[in-house]
C-alpha cells in the first residue's frame, strides 16, 4: 500500500520514556486537516528489537502508531501513555 501523509507543521509533540534506566524518545506529527497523530520512532538511534515490522517514513523514523484523537492537540500526557503502551506491547519496557 502506498500513500501519502501531509502533516501540519504547527503541531507536534514529543514524548520521552525515562524509567527503569531508559531513555526512549518518540514524536507525534497530526495529520493536516484531520484529527489524527501519527507516533514515529527514530529506531535507526535506538536499535530496539521491535516485534513487528514498520514502515519507515524518510525524515521521520518508522511510524509506530495512528491515533484518532478527538481535541485538536494531543497532551504530554496522552502522548505519554500511547508512547509507554507501544513499548509495554513490545515488550521494550
Amino acid at each position: 500500500m502506498n500513500f501519502k501523509l501531509i502533516f501540519d507543521d504547527r503541531y507536534h509533540l514529543h514524548v520521552g520514556y525515562y524509567k527503569n534506566q531508559k531513555d526512549l524518545e518518540a514524536i507525534f506529527l497530526k495529520v493536516k486537516d484531520q484529527n489524527i497523530w501519527c507516533m514515529f520512532l527514530e529506531n535507526d538511534f535506538y536499535k530496539l528489537n521491535l516485534s513487528e515490522e514498520y514502515p519507515a517514513i524518510k525524515d521521520f523514523g518508522l511510524l509506530i502508531g495512528i491515533y484518532l484523537i478527538e481535541s485538536e492537540d494531543l497532551s504530554v500526557e496522552q502522548g505519554s501513555e500511547l508512547f509507554e503502551k507501544f513499548l509495554n506491547d513490545q515488550n521494550i519496557v
